[in-house]
């Protein structure tokens, strides 16, 4: 049941086109957002916020797990999943981003080009990321409980004023819960890209906890595609032709690593996890 709820959710979210139906409609933002308007003790409304409603659907996941209810569990399994996971649309994204690399215009500064792309590439491998992987990982090692703890730690996270004193510790929660995933997504890129080259970091990143995900899988990423060297660039045109291809690749990766994960769900489903 596990690896269907998982074939049934990598299908939605390939084909996903338009906006998020149930983040829109489950109260849980609203639920957060009540108690973070309230005067609790920071851990007591992590605890409320995240806590109590993880417990619910753990207890609720239990109840259904055997019998004829396990298809109760599949449908539980699978509104928790669509809620979790983000929709992107990295098609359109990266259609915009190669439609403005060839609006440059030359005798463009370079550094500042230079700069636009190595920032779009970063936060797309990361939202791309954040937006599904951690959320099969933890629902892989822990069903519908872990994948709810997931989601809704990061959306309470998102929730926080950055000067909320909380603010860090919650971001450290989320770091350690993506800390895992990104090294398998890691792996998954050295995999399909250029492993000779990726490994050597890859092994390194396992002793590193320090590093964001989004600088572990930049630097990953950038290795897997055998990106280009944009130091000795000088003009835009050669650089417009080299990040074009750039994009190129990140594309195939990282629409690769969908069905990577995929891969790895059906090795664990065979070996009986």
């Amino acid at each position: 049941m596990t690896f269907l709820a998982i074939l049934i959710v990598v299908f939605v979210y390939k084909n996903w086109l338009g906006d998020h139906p149930l983040q829109a409609r489950l109260p849980f933002a609203a639920y957060q957002h009540w108690f973070l308007s309230r005067p609790y003790a920071p851990l007591v409304r992590y605890l409320l916020c995240v806590g109590l409603p993880v417990l619910l659907v753990a207890s609720l996941a239990w109840l259904l797990s055997s019998g004829l209810t396990v298809i109760l569990w599949l449908l539980l399994s699978l509104i928790v999943l669509f809620y979790t996971l983000d929709s992107v649309n990295l098609a359109d994204q990266l259609e915009e981003q190669e439609a403005w690399l060839r609006s440059l215009q030359a005798g463009r500064p370079v550094a500042g080009a230079i700069e636009q792309q190595e920032t779009f590439v970063t936060e797309t491998t990361y939202f791309v990321f954040q937006s599904i992987y951690p959320v099969l990982f933890w629902f892989l090692l822990l069903g519908p409980t872990g994948a709810l703890a997931y989601g809704l730690s990061r959306s309470y996270l998102q929730n926080l004023e950055i000067e909320d004193p909380e603010y860090a510790r919650v971001e450290r929660v989320v770091f350690w819960m993506e800390w895992l995933p990104v090294r398998v997504t890691g792996f998954v890129f050295a995999l399909l890209g250029d492993f000779g080259r990726c490994f050597d970091t890859w092994v390194a990143a396992w002793s590193d906890t320090e590093s964001s995900a989004e600088e572990l899988l930049r630097a990953l990423l950038g290795l897997a595609i055998d990106e280009a060297d944009y130091t000795d660039i000088d003009d835009i045109p050669a650089f417009v032709v080299l990040a074009s291809e750039d994009l190129q690749a990140v594309k195939v990766l990282l629409a690769r690593t969908l069905f990577g994960w995929l891969g790895l769900a059906a090795v664990l489903a065979i070996v009986g996890w």
